[in-house]
């Protein structure tokens, strides 16, 4: 049996960062961060959302 995707809101994402919800909303219209869109809301795969800040870690590599 497969794993169940978890998904998040923009607002949970939002108030996990610090940063308002338009912002989020944002990096899903510039193509930073993949969401589905279902009617006037976005949900994101936390795996997505994982990724998204893997991609932003500064420091050495």
């Amino acid at each position: 049996m497969a794993d169940k995707t978890e998904w998040l809101s923009v607002e949970q994402i939002s108030q996990e960062l610090g940063v308002h919800p338009e912002t989020i909303r944002e990096y899903i219209r510039d193509g930073l961060l993949k969401a589905v869109q279902l009617k006037r809301s976005y949900r994101i795969r936390r795996s997505d959302y994982e990724d998204f800040l893997r991609r932003r870690e500064t420091g050495q590599r």
